[in-house]
C-alpha cells in the first residue's frame, strides 16, 4: 500500500477512535506514532 494512502487510512481510523478517547488511548497513541513515522519516511524519499 502506498504511504499516502496508508496515512489517510490511519487518520480516518484515529478520528473514529478519538471519539471514544478513554477506551482507546493506547491505540490512538500507536496510530499517531505510525502516521508520524510514515510522514517522515515519505519526506525522505
Amino acid at each position: 500500500m502506498e504511504a499516502n494512502a496508508k496515512i489517510k487510512l490511519l487518520e480516518r481510523r484515529l478520528e473514529i477512535l478519538s471519539n471514544r478517547e478513554r477506551e482507546n488511548q493506547g491505540v490512538c497513541r500507536r496510530i499517531r506514532r505510525d502516521i508520524r513515522n510514515l510522514r517522515k519516511k515519505t519526506e525522505n524519499l
